[in-house]
């Protein structure tokens, strides 16, 4: 019996080393911080992310595949006898491609229609990793009487994937990589 315990936990091994995320890996998303900016009735955000992207998704880049990339933010009311109930849902939506006929990087803002082009790989996922004074929604459409909160994340966005990398994904490597949820507390008193 015991030697079926040992074959067990040495294959269980291996399959951790082998599968992503099992391994004391450094998340390839992370938001670091993240708050809102009240402007008169405005709530603005500012985010820092950090964004280690993996070898198969670079190379997939350079190839030519639209990498889908997404910001989403949740406001929630807190709850007291039961799970947290989502009051608002944004998601701010890129792409990340290379045009190897302008030897240059894009980032599509999608929700905005605006290209930003970029000379490296390198500069352009820099670009993602700090979101300032970004507008979200008005604070008006949040009912003061709610106790309410803010969490945010980031990561790909596999719903818009290319169908390539799509199939791909079944097993080869992990294309849904999302960073944890970031919360912090909505002030409804700033200046």
């Amino acid at each position: 019996m015991t030697g079926v315990v040992n074959s067990i936990c040495r294959s269980v091994a291996l399959m951790a080393l082998a599968l992503p995320g099992w391994a004391d890996e450094k998340p390839v998303f992370e938001v670091q911080q993240a708050r809102f900016v009240l402007e008169e009735t405005l709530l603005l955000l500012d985010s820092k992310i950090s964004i280690e992207l993996p070898d198969y998704i670079s190379i997939a880049i350079d190839q030519g595949f639209a990498v889908p990339l997404s910001f989403e933010v949740e406001i929630l009311e807190t709850r007291k006898y039961w799970f947290d109930r989502k009051v608002i849902s944004l998601k701010q939506q890129y792409l990340l491609h290379y045009l190897p006929m302008l030897d240059s990087y894009v980032i599509s803002d999608i929700n905005n229609s605006q290209r930003h082009y970029f000379d490296s790989r390198k500069e352009a996922v820099n670009s993602l990793k700090v979101i300032y004074r970004y507008p979200m929604l008005d604070i008006g459409n949040i009912n003061r009487d709610l106790s309410v909160y803010a969490r945010m994340r980031f990561g790909l966005d596999v719903e818009e994937l290319p169908l390539p990398l799509k199939s791909s994904s079944l097993w080869d490597k992990d294309w849904g990589l999302q960073s944890e949820w970031f919360p912090w507390e909505i002030d409804r008193t700033q200046p």
